[in-house]
């Protein structure tokens, strides 16, 4: 972890043990004792195992002017595996690890960017007011501005998370996952027939630190939700599905923003941005979901860099002898220009997938099988796929 990740997760701890006891406390000053002392033994520890493992047949598969022999591939394509917890009443911490893509053929037309033994996450959150308006967040985690960026890849109706968010977290902060060290606020309020998340952040992304700067990656997000809530009661990331039991819009906005940058090692430039809009509708069964963001960046003497990604996806729940039947499509697009100095993605990408997914316990036990089509000029191999996955979540 840089010094600078280390600043502001010492900030963060020093901020922390400041207000939240001085909080807290007002909430309890009615009551006979502080119940934010109490250890609550039951729910302090939860471990977290899940297994994601896939059986793909590539076609159509090459590089440059070398074709690759149509293949079938099986790999273990996540495993997670760590605990959460809430110790306390007012806090709760998350700590994960992940142990990717084992097993993977390397001349599948499949993409991803993490393999091997890594901190996925791990972080704290405090709630700080009585109700569910303001929490402290402190650790390793999403700095997230948009929906599939939110989004749990256990959760998505495609068969993976969208190719084109991917572009979006690697702009942000120089690598696919989109997680970095940082700080933020975090709450919800929910209304008769309307509700409002937010989500606010400075992160301190790794692959910008440098001798001569230190600005930090700010980022901030608002949801605004009409019909049904988008979430009954806060969490981080958002449910992928409903289970036919909401009917409501919610409306996203985002936005990131981080100044001068030179790390020392070839990265470097005068700004960069983020910021768009997503959607998200359920209808009982029906669900339709996408998003739009622009990324721009620029340095003197360079040609500024303009990129965008988006993408829609849609899904509907059948309800069969007590599990989910939903039909799925997807189509998401990349496109970047400018300096491959400022951003190397320069091209494009894009990505149509069709499918169907079981849920035999909701987003504990998953069976899917999809066609995905995939091309654009970025890629360094190009193929299409018919993929089966199995996920277990325990």
């Amino acid at each position: 972890m840089k010094r600078s990740g280390k600043s502001l997760v010492a900030i963060a701890l020093l901020l922390l043990s400041t207000i939240t006891p001085t909080i807290v406390k007002s909430q309890e000053e009615k009551s006979n004792t502080f119940t934010f002392t109490e250890f609550q033994k039951d729910k302090a520890f939860t471990p977290i195992v899940a297994v994601e493992s896939w059986l793909t047949y590539t076609t159509d598969a090459g590089k440059d002017d070398v074709d690759y022999a149509d293949r079938g591939s099986a790999s273990l394509r996540r495993l997670r595996f760590g605990a959460k917890g809430s110790p306390y009443k007012w806090l709760s911490y998350e700590i994960e690890f992940n142990l990717d893509r084992i097993g993977e053929d390397p001349y599948a037309a499949i993409k991803g960017s993490y393999s091997g033994l890594d901190v996925w996450k791990a972080f704290i959150t405090a709630k700080l007011s009585k109700d569910d308006l303001l929490h402290f967040h402190a650790g390793y985690y999403w700095a997230a501005i948009s929906l599939d960026y939110m989004a749990s890849p256990w959760s998505v109706s495609s068969f993976d998370k969208t190719r084109s968010d991917w572009f979006l977290r690697n702009f942000m902060t120089g690598k696919g996952n989109g997680i970095e060290t940082g700080i933020g606020f975090g709450g919800l309020k929910n209304f008769d027939g309307f509700g409002i998340n937010y989500q606010v952040g400075a992160f301190s992304p790794a692959a910008f630190n440098g001798p001569e700067h230190a600005n930090p990656l700010l980022t901030g997000r608002v949801m605004f939700s009409i019909g049904d809530p988008e979430q009954k009661t806060y969490k981080v990331r958002h449910a992928g599905n409903h289970w036919n039991a909401r009917n409501g819009v919610t409306i996203g906005l985002g936005g990131a923003t981080i100044g001068k940058v030179d790390n020392g090692s070839g990265t470097a430039f005068d700004k960069s941005k983020a910021y768009g809009a997503d959607i998200s509708a359920t209808k009982g069964g029906l669900k339709v979901e996408g998003e739009y963001y622009k990324m721009k960046r620029e340095a003197a003497g360079l040609e500024d860099f303009d990129g965008t990604e988006w993408f829609i996806r849609c899904g509907y729940n059948i309800p069969v002898k007590g599990t989910f039947v939903e039909p799925t499509i997807t189509y998401d697009s990349y496109e970047g220009e400018g300096s491959s100095t400022l951003f190397k993605q320069i091209g494009d990408d894009k990505t149509f997938d069709i499918g169907v997914n079981w849920y035999l316990n909701r987003d504990k036990l998953k069976l899917s099988l999809h066609y995905v089509d995939q091309g654009g000029s970025i890629s360094s191999s190009v193929g299409n796929f018919i993929g089966m996955a199995l996920q277990v979540r325990l």
